[in-house]
């Protein structure tokens, strides 16, 4: 090798370990954390089925570097590298002693969900119902939803389309309660030989409430009272109520 190129290679090796060894270069990003409680377990992966193959004691440092759901990875100053739950680490403290909050990571992704799919059943208007929506969350309080709807019943069979707005006022809250206005339109086929009459299609203007309940992970229970104003081409309107009870998932 020639000796120009052998210095160049020098001045590169010697380049890389500067940059390796440079704060914050090829370092994984985290917290230190000082363990008050009287241990902490490590597992060897992100959950309990994992085995514990060290434990951290009271005063150790650990490093957080990442979080999976309720688990956190860390290393401790001896380089040992496990994962520790979030329930081992309720109250570590900072180096100087500072206060350390773990949000839990399902309720986090609960509060900043972009996107809702349920389905359900209850009574529209005395008929068992079944019905599925699909939900868009412009805000954490303002949330858009596109639901369908169809009853079955002993005199006609009704299928409801509607675009609702629903709104949030406390959506942190564990149980959320929640308020809906929307438009869409309904079909009503009847089904009965008693009297004969013709399918219709009716503008529907809809407002009504409810409450969320976060279960776990990506799963809610909804509960909800709908009140529909059918706008037809007679003297008076139709009301119909709507009760139903469902899951639905967020991502």
């Amino acid at each position: 090798m020639a000796p120009k190129t052998h210095l160049v290679t020098r001045l590169w090796i010697l380049l890389c370990i500067g940059l390796l060894s440079a704060p914050g270069f090829a370092k994984d990003k985290g917290v230190n954390v000082v363990v008050t409680d009287a241990y902490a377990e490590m597992h060897t992966g992100p959950g309990h089925s994992h085995p514990i193959f060290h434990v951290v004691e009271k005063g150790e440092t650990l490093h957080i570097t990442k979080r999976y759901t309720d688990w956190y990875k860390a290393r401790t100053v001896k380089g040992k590298v496990g994962w520790v739950h979030r329930d081992e680490l309720r109250d570590t403290l900072g180096l100087q002693g500072e206060e350390i909050v773990f949000n839990e990571a399902d309720r986090e992704a609960y509060r900043n969900r972009t996107w809702e799919l349920g389905v359900g059943g209850g009574s529209f208007s005395g008929s068992r119902s079944l019905s599925t929506y699909l939900g868009l969350h412009m805000t954490r309080n303002l949330s858009t939803e596109l639901r369908y709807t169809q009853a079955f019943g002993s005199f006609s069979n009704n299928k409801l389309l509607a675009l609702n707005i629903l709104h949030e006022p406390f959506p942190d809250w564990k149980v959320s309660p929640f308020f809906t206005l929307g438009t869409g339109v309904i079909r009503i086929n009847p089904s009965s030989d008693i009297v004969q009459t013709e399918e219709r299609d009716n503008s529907v203007l809809t407002v009504g409430g409810g409450f969320l309940f976060y279960v776990s992970r990506s799963f809610l229970f909804r509960v909800e009272y709908n009140d529909h104003t059918l706008l037809t081409e007679r003297e008076s309107n139709e009301e119909v109520d709507e009760w139903k009870a469902g899951f639905s998932v967020f991502f």
